[in-house]
């Protein structure tokens, strides 16, 4: 039996305690907030899109960052066995779009509460409000931790699980990086990931608030062309939604350091021919209701106001039916940076992962160090896999120790 310390406790950190109390060794929790999971319990405004029911090939091409470091933890500990473990306490799950799986009831706290339960049959304690200030390390191997009071727990093994820097309020600052510096860890460079982006045309603005579905969005990044497809959501910053967020994951360093078009097809389905169809229907109406079952009435209006066209389809010439059709199908827009990660859904960086072993998640810098969740390197695009990626990794620590 050995005393285990897991300092985090959210997906990834009472994951691994549970596991590590499974295997009788005694194990303590230290969380900083008053609760368990208060990122998880947000997540999917609440609804806790928990993981995807992707074959793990399939899974791992989700994978943006590090994808092979993963291997070893996502075939230990796949979808299917995320999903048995709380099916075990009666959860009904139900699978949306995209093969998304959420609790049937939509209620993320259902998810904590099993977690909760599983915690107290594997006989972890429990220690809220507890901040963790550094680690206790002797002969390159971890002996214990110091928390913000300089109280000394020891213990012969402890896992890492503060999170990244995304959703701080949730606890999850960043301060963990910092201490593992210290103690010869490479942290990769933060960025926010799954962000929004903020864009320089200002008439997109007028779009606030406005819609539309399946749509289809292209970039380039390290001159490699990126395109995806999926719901956008206009913002008076720019633009947010699933599909954005997802090319945010793939343009957020070079943003950094320079702006990025991206081009958006708002109709992917429909040639520019059947468009132009569309567009002269009815060469009475006004070219917004002609193009009223495809598009938004008032998104086509605001189009329609930014390229200075306001005629009857029967008045437009060759020339400005095909600036509306470009302005449809290929319309430019340019990004000149990201939200800031407070408004992130996950952390782009953090530890680098050829200093830990993706087979037992135990350090390579620190013996006895172990490490779960969104501290190290790895991002998956939104869908499930964050989680997953996130149980995933607390499963092989817990069981590792």
């Amino acid at each position: 039996m050995s005393k285990v310390l897991v300092i985090g406790g959210g997906p990834a950190g009472m994951m691994a305690a549970i596991m590590a109390g499974r295997n009788n060794n005694d194990v303590m929790l230290i969380d900083k907030n008053k609760e368990l999971g208060k990122k998880l319990k947000i997540t999917g405004g609440g609804r806790c899109n928990i993981t995807n029911m992707r074959d793990i090939e399939d899974f791992l091409e989700k994978i943006v960052v590090n994808h092979k470091f993963l291997y070893s933890c996502l075939y230990t500990f796949t979808n299917l066995d995320l999903v048995e473990f709380f099916k075990k306490h009666n959860l009904n799950f139900k699978i949306e779009e995209d093969l998304k799986v959420y609790p049937e009831n939509d209620k993320s706290q259902e998810i904590i509460d099993i977690l909760k339960k599983e915690l107290k049959k594997s006989n972890v304690k429990i220690i809220y409000e507890k901040e963790f200030k550094d680690l206790l390390v002797e002969d390159n191997a971890v002996k214990g931790v110091v928390l913000e009071s300089e109280e000394i727990i020891k213990a012969d093994k402890v896992i890492i699980s503060t999170g990244g820097m995304s959703y701080p309020k949730t606890g999850s600052s960043g301060e963990t990086y910092e201490i593992l510096k210290k103690y010869g860890h490479t942290i990769n460079k933060i960025y926010p990931s799954l962000v929004p982006l903020i864009i320089k045309e200002k008439w997109i603005k007028n779009l606030q608030g406005i819609s539309i579905r399946n749509v289809k969005v292209s970039s380039y990044s390290k001159n490699k062309k990126i395109e995806m497809l999926g719901d956008i959501l206009f913002a008076h910053f720019g633009v947010t939604g699933p599909v954005i967020l997802n090319i945010s994951s793939f343009l957020n360093k070079t943003l950094k350091e320079k702006e990025v078009d991206i081009i958006v097809d708002f109709i992917p389905d429909i040639k520019k021919e059947e468009l132009s169809k569309l567009i002269r229907k009815n060469p009475n109406k006004a070219i917004y209701n002609n193009l009223k079952e495809i598009l938004p009435l008032n998104f086509t209006k605001e189009l329609l106001n930014y390229l200075s066209i306001n005629k009857k389809p029967n008045e437009l010439n060759k020339q400005e039916e095909k600036r509306i059709i470009e302005s449809i199908k290929n319309l430019k827009l340019t990004c000149v940076g990201t939200k800031s990660i407070n408004e992130a859904i996950v952390t782009s960086g953090g530890i680098n992962v050829k200093e830990i072993n993706s087979s037992t998640m135990e350090s390579k810098v620190i013996n006895n160090l172990y490490f779960a969740g969104e501290i190290i390197d790895v991002e998956g695009l939104t869908g499930g896999y964050n989680l997953q990626i996130a149980f995933s990794t607390g499963y092989l620590a817990g069981i590792s120790v």
